[in-house]
């Protein structure tokens, strides 16, 4: 090695023995590296003197040195795939870091952001595989383990944010109220629970809104629009929707869908016990209430509705009236069709209630006449 003094406080270095790896394989070159102040570059030979390269000292960068073998060097980018050069000897090494002052400086070049590029495209995946895949699958086997008067308070604070959504359009009193009607229809859905037990009660309320639409929240609330009762011709088709209603409420599926409406967050929210649902839950009442169901989850409810509708001596003719009646209307603009596009109809739906009808059975009506009318006008002041 030759030491030569550039003025008095810079040092240069010649045919420092230096080991080189070119960053494509893992073999070893032996070299000799030369510290050139006046040009600011490091020179790289080989053991004839022939020079390899020249790297500008701005450019000049060092790698964590894992082996401890002494000061490892790259060109442009702190890179373990780079070409690199590892310096042993401490007079070297002291005037290599001495000339470079960007030595320790981070520099991100293509091959890093593609390397950054894959790391984010990995995170992505992963977290469309927790949102699209775990969540949705953890959120059918946790529902079951959330407490009953937990799953209550999520259907309070989903009904709550569905008020304020209402209450943006200037509704007024949203919330139908007449004390005949509704006790006209608490006795009908008292008549369809017959046999079942339900972890909490069973509520009932009807909404002055014309989008013809009933939904279960969790924890046993089941809303009804103003506009399906309209829509229904008789007390048995309403009947019939309020028993769909409740077979998703005996299956819990309003807290599954609550679940993965809120996704990540909500579970964790529900599982680590803030079951108010205000911060993150309530985001999932819109959701929850144009929900589209699947057909497996559907046909249980509609078996469900056929059960239970025999038990209070409805005839199932009622639920595949109201399908088809829905099969009618769909497509005509007047109509807001909200039950529609959450619990899509068919032709197979109505044949199958339909085939539940048993001919030799007397049906009866779920309510009197009087009954009737006043679910009808229980929205009337």
């Amino acid at each position: 090695m030759r030491w030569m003094l550039a003025g008095p406080s810079k040092v240069a270095f010649a045919w420092v023995d230096a080991r080189y790896f070119d960053g494509l394989s893992a073999q070893r070159r032996q070299v000799f590296v030369s510290l050139e102040v006046e040009s600011r570059c490091l020179t790289i030979r080989d053991s004839s003197g022939a020079e390899l390269d020249t790297w500008p000292l701005e450019g000049l960068r060092q790698l964590r040195d894992d082996a401890g073998g002494g000061l490892v060097l790259c060109l442009g980018a702190v890179d373990p795939g780079e070409a690199r050069i590892v310096l042993s000897n401490a007079r070297a090494i002291a005037a290599i870091k001495a000339a470079c002052p960007n030595l320790t400086k981070a520099t991100v070049t293509g091959r890093t952001w593609g390397k950054i590029g894959a790391w984010i495209g990995a995170g992505g995946a992963a977290v469309a595989l927790m949102i699209f895949v775990i969540v949705p699958a953890l959120a059918g086997q946790l529902a079951a383990f959330i407490p009953p008067e937990r799953e209550v308070r999520v259907g309070n604070a989903i009904l709550r944010q569905f008020e304020r959504v209402l209450s943006k359009e200037d509704r007024g009193d949203w919330r139908c109220t007449n004390p005949k009607g509704q006790m006209a229809l608490e006795r009908m859905m008292q008549a369809l629970q017959q046999g079942q037990e339900f972890p909490y009660a069973v509520q009932v309320g009807v909404v002055d809104h014309k989008m013809i639409n009933a939904f279960a929240l969790p924890g046993g609330r089941i809303v009804v629009m103003r506009g399906l009762i309209e829509m229904a011709e008789t007390p048995e088709q309403l009947a019939a929707i309020l028993a769909h209603e409740l077979g998703h409420v005996a299956q819990r599926d309003p807290i599954e869908q609550a679940l993965r409406a809120a996704g990540t967050a909500g579970l964790l929210s529900l599982v680590l016990g803030d079951a108010t649902g205000g911060t993150v839950l309530a985001l999932a009442g819109e959701t929850l209430i144009s929900a589209k169901n699947s057909r497996g989850v559907e046909a249980r409810a509609d078996d469900f509705a056929l059960v239970q509708m025999a038990k209070a001596g409805v005839s199932p003719e009622a639920l595949a009236e109201f399908f088809e009646l829905l099969l009618e209307k769909m497509g005509d603009p007047v109509f807001d069709m909200g039950w529609i596009s959450s619990h899509p109809p068919s032709a197979a739906r109505a044949a199958h209630a339909r085939a539940a009808v048993q001919t030799t059975r007397s049906y009866k009506k779920t309510v009197s006449s009087e009954e009737w009318q006043a679910i009808q006008q229980i929205c009337a002041e």
